[in-house]
This record gives C-alpha cells, sequence and structure tokens, in this order.
C-alpha cells in the first residue's frame, strides 16, 4: 500500500471532515456538511443515533443538551420531531444558526448523491446500537445510504457490528479502534477494514504503519504540523474539525 509523505501542502486526498467543517459551524448538521464540501473536502465524516423510531439522525450525542441546549434523548422523539429541534450548539456560537434543525441521515446522504467525488463515512454510536440492537441500526442505517453506497463506509467503535457489516456484503467498512493493540486483534482482523481510525495519540511513535493492510485514518488533527508529521509517519487520512484551515 502506498503511504503518503509529507508535504508543504496538504491535499484534500489526504483530509477528512470530522462532523462537517465542525470548526465554523454546528456539527452534524447540513450545513456543515455543505460547508466542508465547499471548503474542498473529500471526505466527510458524520455520526449516527437512532431516533424513537428507528430512523437514523446524524448526531453524535445520545443527549440533546450539547447541541440543542435543551433535555431529552435523541431515542426517546420522533425523527419528525428532532428535524424540528434547533441543532446550533450554543455554548459555541450563542443563537448564531439557531435555524439550523437537527438532520435526519436521508438529508447528508441526499447532499453527498450531489457530490460523486465526495466519499461519507458513517459512525454507528454504540448508544443506539445498545438501545435499538444491532440487526435494526445496520438496516434502517443501510436502507438509507443505498443510493450511494459505493461511496458511504461504515465505521464504529462497536467492532461486531463492523463484522455483521461486513458479512453482509456492505462495500466498505472500518472499525474505529478502542486501543492500538486491538489492530492485531482477531476480530479487527476478521474484519478485514478498508479503513481503520484510530486516535492519533494511541500510535506508537516505533510503529511500523506500511505493514498494515488498510487505510488508517488519524483523528484529531488540529494543525498543519501535525498532519504533516502523521503523513509523514504513514498515516494515510487525517480527520480535522477544521479542514478549511488545513487546506489554506
Amino acid at each position: 500500500m502506498t503511504k503518503h509523505t509529507a508535504t508543504d501542502q496538504l491535499s484534500p486526498k489526504q483530509l477528512v471532515a470530522h462532523r462537517g467543517l465542525q470548526a465554523a459551524y454546528p456539527e452534524n448538521t447540513a450545513l456543515s456538511v455543505s460547508k466542508a464540501i465547499d471548503a474542498g473536502a473529500l471526505f466527510v465524516e458524520i455520526d449516527i443515533q437512532l431516533s424513537l423510531d428507528k430512523q437514523p439522525m446524524v448526531f453524535h450525542d445520545s443527549g440533546l443538551k450539547r447541541v440543542s441546549g435543551r433535555h431529552g434523548m435523541i431515542s426517546e422523539i420522533s425523527c419528525h420531531e428532532l428535524s424540528q429541534i434547533p441543532a446550533y450548539e450554543p455554548a459555541r456560537f450563542g443563537n448564531q444558526f439557531i435555524s439550523e434543525t437537527i438532520s435526519p441521515l436521508v438529508k447528508v446522504a441526499d447532499i453527498i448523491a450531489q457530490h460523486p467525488n465526495v466519499t461519507l463515512f458513517v459512525e454507528l454510536k454504540e448508544q443506539s446500537i445498545a438501545a435499538f440492537g444491532a440487526e435494526v441500526m445496520l438496516n434502517s442505517v443501510c436502507n438509507i445510504l443505498q443510493p450511494i453506497r459505493d461511496r458511504a463506509v461504515l465505521i464504529s467503535f462497536d467492532y461486531d457490528i463492523i463484522f455483521a457489516a461486513r458479512l453482509a456484503a456492505w462495500p466498505q467498512v472500518g472499525a474505529v479502534l478502542r486501543k492500538w493493540r486491538d489492530i492485531d486483534s482477531e476480530k479487527i482482523t476478521q474484519i478485514a477494514g478498508d479503513y481503520t481510525f484510530v486516535d492519533y495519540k494511541l500510535i506508537p511513535v516505533d510503529e511500523n504503519l506500511t505493514r498494515l493492510n488498510t487505510k488508517l485514518v488519524a483523528y484529531e488533527v488540529g494543525t498543519r504540523e501535525l498532519a504533516q508529521k502523521l503523513a509523514h509517519c504513514g498515516v494515510d487520512l487525517l480527520e480535522t474539525f477544521d479542514i478549511s484551515t488545513l487546506l489554506e
């Protein structure tokens, strides 16, 4: 596998927009995803929780407080009601984006469908897997992603659901590592992920990344200097909240 090397200019082929352009817009919203693509993103990552009626919603937390400024759990509210609730991150932005609402996955999938060069990483959150079961989670998400299935990569900290997606012949999958040593575990070997995500701080300094048969994606990369260092070490993709700045 060819590994990237550090250059003065980072390429969109090296960067993943983490929850869209999260540095400047409310995370995981249709607005954040669209702005990331406008900034040049070829890879975008989002998070999925299921609503009360088992519909995939683009949302990181299981609770509404941080992003929507109110009490309540995603799993206890219907898709229709959630779609009318602001996703505006009041602690960061005040009321600037209060008109931006929680996005159903279908809304973001429609955006990706309009940009044939963009790949979408879809993280299946453990809270919803625990609440509704892996089969329900996979079916609900995969049904929505069918129009973009060849450009939608299912990822999760839950190794079992990613293994199930692999067995179900979903085109591209990847585990999000809990610990670096897991990369050599039987489960991760069985998954044979097209991508493997990891916190960059977990990568051993003396690790030979050229031995990996997967594209390694490191998060959370906040500066150009860190991005170049990781690329030089052999990391394939760099996940960042601020893709706009890293591409400048």
